[in-house]
């Protein structure tokens, strides 16, 4: 006995020496050398422990040393990477400033010595997409407007919606199943020109990240994807002016320190001026779009931080009576499209291995319609308004052991249909003020991000989320798993499931994005959507090339999916639950990409193979049927060639299969009721039984660049969108033959279109 008690004795003081035993963190900021804007996502690994970590969304990494010394490598795309040598006995606070790499056609010799992000451990992420905002001035874009969303849509998972629109449909899911999110604040309306430009300001943007499956604890309210979008923090080291002149549009962003490395600001404008160029041909087209972006970030001291931003756009159309010439029949109409958000943000560093990021959030979203004619006016009104709340921590409790958690609350205040009328026109419309609905939105999470080796890492996460809504309360859980697993040094093969919630839908009565489309919430009648997605696949970094190759495959089924009723009424119905069906679907396909990260040629190419199905009991004789965006096949190829500093040339080729749609492919005679007469009734196919044509086009530009040297940079951009001037199918109209007999016809928006662009940089 006293040998077992002895030994006993030995272990536990083992064991105490080994939980006890002294580990030392290393933690601060990765911030850009020129800027001294925080760095998203940069690598930071300790070469004498192979472990390490990478920068959160605020540029804070954390790394728990094993020793009393390390070799911490600081690297991330576009960077030349830094390594210091870092030798303490206690919690030490290093700061870390990364050179960014001036583009020359010399400089490709150090960035083949430099690891890259298709050398970089990836971890658990899978499904997940960034974009740098800052190299799309190149790229051709529609009518010469970098846009983010648009180059999104050139992504594996994305298809696009109607030619040279934003929408976007990902793994089989609708425009409202992603949740767009600027400086942590939705935007429920990302477009203006009816979509054919979102409302982001590439200029004033910093980072752009799709997660489309695997989804982070974090991440909840939507069913298909997030797009989560940060703002420049604005120069911290000296004033900078830059901008572009475009063919329909301008923008210009100013930045810079109010007091250097303390307070900077950011401010972004653009204007549409479609309106002004349509007087030189004597027909006004009189509207017009505008954007601010505003951005105040205050480093109170070495640990706490305060972000303010804020955006607000607005799309204006106004026909009055001075147009009554060019607009005879619709004089006195118009509309005012409006979107705000507001974000409020505390960063705070609690310790060497607990950060916070506390933030207060607004956001606005609303339209007028007005119209003014014969002695009758009319006016419609809807806004949907939130105000929310969110705490989230990230603990490095070590190099395994990632945790993060949080919370989060939201109040939503719905006002659809507002409308006041007078004249004559009170007899058929009546005037109303509707009450709004409210619902408050609420959220919790955890997830671990575990390190178990050197070739295993997992991520488990748990998402509580729920709403309140007119006396009815909902409320479940979403458990999110990812794992990686290094098969090689460079071949991984990765693997997700995730849950998702969603909690307020978008009720449209057409199929492209109008001001008449309204977001409802859910209520007793109409439950939470639900999704459970599974994805698996592998990557494979090749870096002697400085590329890499990603496959995924996926499946995804949804429930209380929600449908109108053949012939619904929606417009200015405020009883639509009644139009409603309920239904589930089905979505799954496989998904590769290949992109190539520098050197005289970059690009991407990818492709997407995918079925999308839906099913509704009194829909299509309640068989299963395909959802009208289901595309087979989505090729994108992205080519950017760069012979010298001062030239680069880029094209973008696309291919999609046509959108489906219900044809009408006959007529039968019934006798109405008087039985002295009949009334021609049509007979279609099964729904969406037949697919429009296939769309494909070409787009290129050339871009010269000014001496990066200089102080006025310059880039001259000079492209063609859809240089073969092959229409794509926009929408499926009903004609008769020179026989007399229906025929469908596919009228497409847009031709060739040349265009210019002038960007400068002070």
């Amino acid at each position: 006995m006293a040998q077992l008690k002895k030994n006993l004795s030995i272990l536990f003081l083992l064991f105490a020496a080994l939980c006890c035993a002294q580990k030392h963190t290393v933690s601060g900021y990765v911030y850009d050398l020129k800027t001294h804007e925080s760095i998203i996502g940069a690598g930071v690994f300790d070469q004498r422990s192979s472990s390490g970590n990478t920068s959160n969304a605020y540029g804070f990494y954390s790394v728990t040393l094993k020793k009393d010394s390390a070799e911490l490598l600081f690297s991330y795309q576009g960077y030349e990477s830094l390594t210091i040598s870092v030798i303490s006995k206690k919690d030490t606070a290093v700061n870390v400033y990364l050179n960014p790499v001036v583009l020359k056609t010399e400089e490709i010799k150090i960035i083949r010595s430099k690891k890259n992000e298709a050398e970089k451990a990836s971890g658990t992420t899978m499904s997940q997409l960034k974009i740098d905002p800052k190299k799309l001035n190149s790229l051709p874009s529609f009518a010469g407007e970098a846009d983010p969303l648009k180059v999104l849509q050139l992504m594996p998972g994305v298809q696009r919606g109607q030619e040279g629109t934003n929408g976007m449909f990902i793994r089989g899911g609708t425009v409202d199943q992603n949740l767009i999110l600027l400086d942590d604040a939705p935007v429920y309306n990302a477009g203006h020109l009816l979509g054919f430009f979102s409302v982001f300001n590439n200029d004033a943007l910093k980072d752009v990240k799709l997660v489309k499956g695997g989804f982070d604890a974090e991440y909840g309210g939507r069913l298909s994807s997030v797009v989560d979008i940060r703002m420049d923090d604005g120069n911290m080291k000296e004033h900078q002016v830059q901008g572009s002149v475009g063919l329909l549009s301008s923008r210009i962003t100013v930045q810079g320190p109010l007091k250097k490395d303390t307070i900077s600001y950011m401010i972004g404008a653009r204007r549409s001026y479609l309106d002004q160029l349509s007087k030189v041909v004597n027909f006004p087209v009189p509207y017009y779009f505008y954007d601010l972006n505003g951005k105040i970030n205050y480093k109170v001291n070495s640990k706490t931080r305060i972000y303010l931003s804020a955006y607000f756009g607005n799309d204006i159309l106004n026909i009055d009576k001075s147009m009554r010439d060019q607009y005879r029949d619709i004089a006195g109409f118009g509309f005012n499209l409006l979107n705000s958000t507001a974000t409020l943000r505390v960063n705070r560093k609690h310790s060497s291995k607990l950060f916070a990021n506390y933030s207060l959030i607004h956001t606005q979203f609303g339209y007028d319609v007005k119209g003014d004619f014969s002695g009758n006016s009319i006016l419609v009104r809807s806004t949907i308004s939130d105000w929310g709340l969110k705490a989230d921590y990230t603990y490095y409790q070590s190099n395994a052991h990632t945790i993060k958690f949080g919370v989060f609350a939201v109040q939503h205040v719905f006002t659809p249909n507002f409308i006041s009328t007078t004249g004559e026109i009170t007899e058929f419309i009546k005037s109303r003020n509707p009450q709004p609905i409210y619902m408050t939105e609420y959220a919790s999470y955890i997830s671990d991000q575990y390190k178990v080796n050197e070739k295993l890492t997992l991520n488990f996460g748990l998402r509580l989320s729920g709403a309140l809504v007119q006396a009815t309360s909902y409320a479940g859980l979403e458990p999110r798993f990812s794992g990686s697993y290094s098969l090689t040094k460079n071949f991984f093969w990765k693997a997700s499931y995730s849950r998702m919630r969603q909690y307020m839908h978008l009720v449209s009565s057409s199929t492209v994005s109008l001001p008449t489309d309204l977001w409802y919430p859910v209520t007793k009648a109409v439950k939470p959507l639900v999704s459970d997605q599974y994805a698996t696949g592998f990557e494979l970094a090749l870096p002697k090339i400085r590329s890499k190759i990603t496959t995924e495959a996926y499946y995804k089924n949804m429930s209380n999916l929600i449908e109108f009723k053949e012939g619904a009424q929606i417009l200015l119905n405020d009883n639509f639950e009644k139009e409603l069906l309920t239904g589930t679907g089905e979505a799954y396909g496989m998904e590769f990409m290949f992109q190539r990260f520098a050197g005289k040629w970059s690009g991407w190419v990818s492709y997407t193979l995918s079925w999308s199905t839906r099913h509704f009991d009194g829909l299509n004789g309640g068989k299963t049927y395909f959802a009208k965006f289901d595309r087979r096949h989505d090729l994108s190829i992205v080519l950017n060639y760069q012979p010298s500093a001062k030239w680069q040339f880029s094209a973008v080729w696309v291919y999609m299969t046509g959108a489906r749609f219900t044809p009408q492919i006959g007529q039968y005679f019934m006798p109405n009721a008087s039985l002295t007469n009949v009334d021609i009734l049509p007979i279609y196919t099964a729904r969406n039984a037949v697919t429009m044509s296939p769309t494909h086009r070409l787009d290129i530009s050339a871009t010269r660049s000014s001496d990066p040297n200089k102080k006025f940079k310059y880039d001259l951009v000079f492209g063609i969108y859809n240089v073969y001037n092959r229409t794509s199918p926009f929408l499926v109209e009903i004609a008769r033959s020179t026989n007399g007999s229906l025929v469908y016809q596919q009228p497409g928006l847009f031709g060739i279109v040349p265009y210019f662009a002038f960007n400068f940089k002070i």
